[in-house]
């Protein structure tokens, strides 16, 4: 991960109260990673750091630390989606550049319906509570910092995470229209807000800013994670059902104990992988129109009961209650 929000998340826990020495002991983020600009930090760390400051200061961590934040502190990236021309374009860039910020984590921009767009986060390696943070921290950006950087308030149609509810006021009224326990973390806004003008808009800065961001991104190691690569063929593969270990072993090239091998040293199963894989697809597919039992197939699933029961197992309700709540809103 680049050092420049880590270093800043490392000050705001600093300032908290948090002791300095202990801190690093526990990150393992040395001074003078965070201090050079153009060094890469283990997202493990950041994710000790994240959980440090989500102890002192519970589930309203990620409201306060996101007040503080600026353009600048996303690097050249930053600038970049400030001189776009308008929000769908900045949101592209965003997507397309994000490993100069991330590596490990996604972010997709995901069509919702003829007049909604998604932005959906998904999380890398094992559940952990630095994974809600990491998403509510990128949308609350839209929801408190949004205003400030688009000088006008911006239409959100819903926020979903798929962390429980939080019992902080606070936290809830900054996330607004707020659905907890979802399949998938997503912010949705309808499509028109795409069009909304960035008042930061410069060609030529554009440009400039685009031209740096493609070659920091050409320098950076191709995402090698072997996690994201399982994740890819699963998807490809999974209306045919869920994928066997021999069979991705063979589309990577790998023996089959050397890939089980190679996950569990990401931390991961390929079990976890395909169930992450479907549910995050069921967000999506019911969204749309398609019958249930057409949802199942294209999930991989057995039969519809199967995936009833995943589903269940996913979100505590039926596909059908799901549905209906998502197309009336929170």
């Amino acid at each position: 991960m680049g050092s420049h929000l880590p270093a800043r998340l490392f000050a705001f826990a600093v300032g908290l109260g948090l002791e300095e020495t202990g801190l690093r002991a526990r990150t393992g983020l040395g001074a003078a990673a965070l201090a050079d600009p153009d060094a890469r930090v283990p997202l493990s760390g950041v994710y000790e750091l994240i959980e440090a400051v989500c102890e002192r200061l519970g589930d309203v961590a990620s409201l306060r630390f996101i007040a503080g934040i600026e353009a600048g502190d996303l690097d050249a990236l930053g600038f970049l989606l400030n001189t776009c021309p308008d929000l769908g374009v900045a949101l592209a860039r965003f997507v397309a550049f994000q490993a100069l910020y991330n590596d490990g984590e996604r972010f997709e921009a995901i069509d919702v319906g003829d007049d909604a767009v998604a932005l959906r986060y998904t999380p890398f390696g094992p559940p952990r509570r630095a994974h809600a943070w990491m998403a509510e921290v990128t949308f609350l950006d839209f929801l408190v910092n949004g205003p400030r950087w688009l000088g006008r308030d911006l239409e959100v149609r819903a926020v979903r995470l798929r962390r429980v509810p939080t019992e902080d006021l606070e936290l809830r009224r900054a996330l607004g229209p707020v659905e907890f326990g979802a399949l998938c973390d997503e912010l949705v806004l309808p499509r028109a807000a795409l069009q909304v003008r960035m008042p930061g808009a410069d060609p030529a800065m554009q440009a400039f800013f685009e031209r740096f961001a493609r070659d920091q991104l050409a320098r950076l190691p191709k995402d090698g994670s072997l996690r994201a690569r399982v994740r890819a063929q699963v998807a490809a593969r999974l209306h045919q059902g869920a994928p066997t270990l021999l069979e991705l072993a063979e589309a990577l090239g790998l023996a089959p104990r050397t890939l089980q091998r190679k996950l569990q040293a990401e931390g991961e199963t390929l079990a976890a992988l395909v169930d992450a894989v479907r549910r995050e697809r069921a967000a999506a597919l019911l969204a749309g129109p398609q019958p249930l039992s057409e949802v199942s197939y294209r999930l991989g699933f057995s039969a519809p009961s199967a995936f009833f029961r995943a589903f269940r197992r996913w979100t505590g309700e039926t596909p059908e209650a799901y549905r209906v709540r998502v197309r009336t809103g929170p």
